[in-house]
Parts: structure tokens; sequence; C-alpha cells
């Protein structure tokens, strides 16, 4: 997705459930079943596993609170979720706005308005396993061509694949970039750049209007950010900081109250849902009973009835499914349990299967 769809659906309802999952399968399921590009930072661990459940918030939430997991953040940058060190989400946003300001206002790079008009086309780019990322740069550079003066500085090292849909110039080269702690200059009229490193202070400076006096409106800005550098000029406050900064800094002076609470999504029958489950080792059935209770499914049954019949829910299981029906999960886990089912909405009536009389 890319555009408004694309940032409707991060605000969007979400609900996951991983009993044990490595962190780049967590993303690459929610990227596959929300169709969304996430691009995940090479300093991060992709292997590292953990559990984790999110129920009935914003899929920017909810992907937020899993990078926080493997110790990252997330920013949303154009049409793509970039996931990274703190540090580096923090500054992505920021870096794609001075290089895309340098390209479009700045007379020292003296780019011809044909080359500029060229520069700042969105193109999608895409490469697939076991790329390296100098080939990466080398196929943004044939798509935009232009000339990268130290590519040697990029060291060698294989990414996954991933697709950055609809992306600038700066937004792409600025997403493999960071990951090796870059940036980059334009040269030659916009024919080439040079790889440099991210300076240690960035920010962007932009004027916001206020129906507050200016010095008000500067009283408010430092006692909700203190950091943020602000002044007055012809009515209008100037502020630099990061491009997060800004949107907090407008958000503040439009008086905007507390974000809207997501729309809880009116869960699926279970007949009609797609359950994907893996787990490494056997895990007790009562354990794979609650993580589904946490996305609204219930169960009902007797536990004297069940011991009576010798049925322990501690019993271990381990079912690998990907997308499959809710009816044929519930026989992969029930059926060597010695359990029948009754479907009933999002109810499932557990009984001990009766046994069968041998035939006379």
């Amino acid at each position: 997705m890319t555009g408004p769809k694309f940032r409707q659906e991060l605000q969007r309802p979400f609900s996951g459930s991983w009993t044990s999952a490595e962190f780049r399968q967590i993303l690459v399921e929610v990227s596959s079943d929300r169709r969304i590009s996430i691009v995940l930072d090479r300093r991060l661990n992709p292997t590292v596993e953990f559990p984790f459940a999110s129920k009935n918030v914003s899929l920017q939430a909810g992907l937020t609170d899993v990078a926080r997991l493997a110790k990252g953040e997330i920013s949303v940058a154009g049409n793509l979720v970039y996931v990274g060190p703190d540090s580096a989400a923090k500054a992505l946003r920021t870096l794609i706005e001075l290089r895309k300001n340098e390209l479009s206002q700045s007379k020292e790079i003296r780019i011809s308005d044909q080359r500029r008009a060229e520069l700042q086309r969105h193109r999608t780019i895409e490469w697939r396993d076991l790329d390296a990322p100098r080939e990466i740069l080398a196929q943004i550079s044939d798509q935009f061509q232009f000339r990268i003066s130290n590519a040697e500085l990029i060291p060698h090292d294989l990414w996954a694949a991933t697709v950055l849909p609809e992306v600038s110039l700066p937004e792409a080269l600025s997403i493999v970039l960071i990951q090796f702690e870059l940036t980059f200059r334009w040269n030659d009229a916009g024919t080439s750049i040079e790889l440099v490193s991210i300076p240690e202070k960035l920010s962007v400076e932009r004027k916001h209007r206020s129906k507050m006096k200016p010095s008000a409106a500067i009283a408010a800005i430092h006692e909700r950010f203190p950091e943020i550098e602000t002044k007055a000029s012809s009515g209008e406050i100037i502020v630099r900081g990061l491009v997060e900064d800004h949107e907090a800094v407008a958000s503040l002076l439009r008086g905007d109250g507390p974000a809207p609470p997501v729309r809880q999504a009116v869960p699926q029958p279970i007949r009609k849902r797609l359950f994907t489950f893996s787990a490494e080792q056997p895990v007790p059935l009562i354990d794979l009973m609650k993580k589904l209770e946490e996305s609204d499914i219930r169960f009902e049954y007797s536990a004297d009835e069940l011991k009576a019949a010798g049925i322990d829910l501690e019993q271990t299981v381990q079912p690998v499914v990907t997308k499959m029906p809710g009816e044929d999960f519930l026989n992969t886990i029930f059926g060597p349990t010695r359990l029948d089912f009754q479907i009933d909405g999002l109810t499932v009536k557990l009984k001990p299967k009766r046994a069968t009389s041998p035939n006379k």
C-alpha cells in the first residue's frame, strides 16, 4: 500500500499473538498480512525470539511495541515503516528532509530544472535475499542515473529481500545509508553523490503560526518541549528541531487533544479466520488455549468431566500451520488429544471423545 491507503492502514486496529517467534518472522507476517513495507535495520538482531501479544491497538502502535522488545524503534518514512536503533529511527525523517530541501531549494548545487525533476521522481526499489548493500546502491544509482564517488565506504553484508514502494531518491538512499551511520551530499550538478558521516546534531528550520501571541506560544513550547530551539519573527514562531519535533509543536499550537481511541474491530467468528502458528518446542495445550483467548476466543468445558475421562490439558502439542482455516486449525490441535469440539461463533465447546463400540 502507498499514499493515503498506507497511512490509513497504520491506524487500523491490530491484534496478534505469538507464543515464541523470531523478530524478523513477526515483521514478515505482519507485512504480508497488512500489505505494507517494513524495513528492518541490519543492526537489530533479526533472530531474537520472544513472545508477543497485542490487542486492539493501532497497527503503528503494535509495530512500535514489537520493535521495543527487540531494543528498537520505528519511523514512518514515506510509504514504509523503518525499524531500527532508537537514534537512527529519530534521525531518519530529518535526514530525508534535509536532502530533499537541498535538492529543491539549494542554489549551491546548481542542478538544472530537468535534472531536479528526474531526481525528484518516485520509484519502487526492490532487492532479493542475499543481495549486498553495494549492489542495492548500484541499482538505485542506475535507476536515477548518478554516480557514488566513494561506495567503498559500504562494508560487505547480505540483506533480506525488501521492497521500498514509491520512494524518492533521498528516501531510498537514506534508508540504506543510515544502517551504516552515513548520509550523502550532492555533487556535480546532481550527477554524483559523496557518502559522509551523519552529523552529531540534526535539525530543520520551519515557521509556525499560532493564535496565541508569539511570546505566549514560545513559553508553551518551552514548557512542553524544553530542548527545542525557538524564536519569534514577524509574528511567527521559528522552530529548529527534528521533523517529529515540528509535528509535536504544530499539534500543541493547534490545541490538539489526546488522540482518539482506536476503534475496536468486531471479532471475526472462528470459522472465518485463518490461523498461523509455529512452535520450535511442544507447548502445553492449556497455554495454547490461553493464547487463543487473547484474540476473543472462549473455551467451555467441564474440568471434572475431562479429569474423569483421563484428559490432561497440560499435555503438549506442537502445531505448525500457516493461514489455516479455523475449523482445520482446531482439528490439528485437538485431534490427537481425545477431545471433541463444537464451534459456536467465538466459543469452542470441548467434550471427551465418545468411545466407539467394537463391531460384533
